[in-house]
């Protein structure tokens, strides 16, 4: 009897168990829906830059879709400028948000990414750039300018991010709100590296401006 009743118990229990898992649901997924652009220098250097361009997007959505639940999408990649090399990763941010619009024949945008393949130099104006720093009082950033120093192949969800996808995650979180830290070991330190984990504030803030509206 005692067998008996352990073994309904044990069922009953698995029952409750598979019941709480099928109606357990993901956190609410953010899309942004990305304009994704090359500079000449990259398509010179890459006759495959479309994928490239695809791949580092990707691996970097993977980040950010594993870690907070935001998801992104390669609404458009296209090249830009079309022939003239700008080696100022400033300038670049300057001409694309003159230049480039959120919204074309093909359809709207959140963010508009421009990768280049110019040998700037992170000390001068060569930095990666973002148009503002994120905050749901203005709206999210909508430009943002990424070097891109190797050629890139996507090597899957779970690869080790390289140098490259880590400074378009740096400055993704630029767009979500977060700052430069102080802790040397955080993706949001101003010399990120190969650093691969935000530090606790800039998670927070990433967070709490998750579903914050794009600008217009």
């Amino acid at each position: 009897m005692t067998t008996r009743l352990r073994i309904t118990c044990s069922i009953l229990s698995l029952l409750v168990l598979s019941g709480c898992a099928l109606n357990t649901t993901r956190a609410p997924e953010r899309v942004v829906r990305v304009k994704a652009l090359a500079d000449p220098k990259l398509r010179e250097r890459n006759p495959r830059w479309g994928e490239e361009v695809k791949e580092l997007l990707r691996a970097t959505s993977d980040y950010f879709e594993r870690e907070f639940g935001i998801r992104l999408v390669a609404a458009l990649v296209a090249p830009w400028p079309q022939r003239e090399r700008i080696a100022s990763t400033a300038l670049l941010l300057a001409r694309l948000e003159r230049e480039v619009p959120l919204r074309d024949s093909s359809g709207s945008y959140d963010l508009v990414i421009a990768f280049t393949a110019e040998p700037v130099n992170i000390y001068s104006d060569g930095k990666a750039r973002v148009d503002r720093i994120g905050n749901c009082r203005q709206g999210l950033g909508n430009y943002m300018v990424s070097a891109v120093s190797n050629l890139f192949r996507y090597q899957g969800p779970h690869a080790e991010p390289t140098a490259d996808v880590v400074a378009v995650i740096h400055e993704l979180g630029h767009i979500f709100g977060a700052e430069h830290s102080a802790d040397t070991n955080s993706i949001m330190h101003k010399n990120f590296d190969y650093r691969t984990e935000f530090d606790r504030i800039s998670r927070q803030t990433i967070f709490k401006n998750k579903f914050c509206p794009f600008a217009k």
